[in-house]
């Protein structure tokens, strides 16, 4: 069996708040940490009695890198946006053409939530007062994600795909890519701190997928 044409496809919301944020690994190589620590760690069998299959990182875009441009207003820290910027210019400069970035964008408006009182936290919603706040999210980064995952997958260009997040909201990508092309090998990195920091799932469609 010929190695398998894997590209990996990281949530980077996920990934820095599941487990860079307040450690001194922000400037994390992803590229090293996939092609020398974690697919060599996948012990993958296209059969029960079958050899374990190779891996290799796609050459044409071995890595791709969901984010979105940090706004400066909401930002914590006074350098969190040349710091990003210089992060993501140095992955692209020592990937050499191996990582690209798919960027979404940020959303910072006023919304009324509802408050959780102190002394009765249990309280449903409905039943609690409301105050003004501001609201940011991350729009389109999911889809972004999705979309090129799925489309990779149909169009023939990979063998394998590696998502990295911890977002239940991309599980009806997995289930249709499971569903539509199971001959596409998926696997799962959760980036989550503790025991399993490192787990890493994969499998076949026609074996439950991940």
């Amino acid at each position: 069996m010929s190695a398998l044409r894997t590209r990996v496809y990281i949530d980077g919301y996920n990934l820095y708040y599941g487990c860079l944020r307040k450690t001194a690994f922000k400037w994390l190589d992803v590229l090293t940490l996939f092609e020398t620590q974690i697919l060599p760690s996948i012990l993958y069998r296209p059969a029960p009695d079958a050899a374990p299959a190779t891996m290799t990182l796609h050459p044409d875009c071995a890595i791709k890198y969901f984010t979105a441009k940090v706004i400066e207003s909401a930002a914590k820290g006074e350098d969190s946006v040349s710091s990003r910027a210089q992060y993501h210019n140095a992955l692209t400069t020592h990937c050499g053409g191996k990582l690209s970035f798919v960027m979404g964008h940020y959303s910072l408006h006023k919304a009324n939530q509802h408050i959780v009182p102190a002394d009765d936290p249990k309280r449903w919603p409905r039943d609690c007062a409301k105050i003004q706040v501001w609201k940011l999210e991350e729009k389109q980064s999911d889809v972004n994600l999705a979309l090129h995952l799925y489309d990779d997958a149909v169009s023939g260009d990979v063998d394998q795909v590696v998502l990295v997040t911890n977002d239940t909201d991309l599980t009806p990508a997995l289930e249709m890519l499971q569903a539509r092309c199971p001959h596409i090998v998926r696997g799962l990195v959760i980036p989550t701190r503790g025991e399993i920091a490192d787990q890493v799932a994969t499998s076949r469609g026609r074996r439950g997928g991940v």
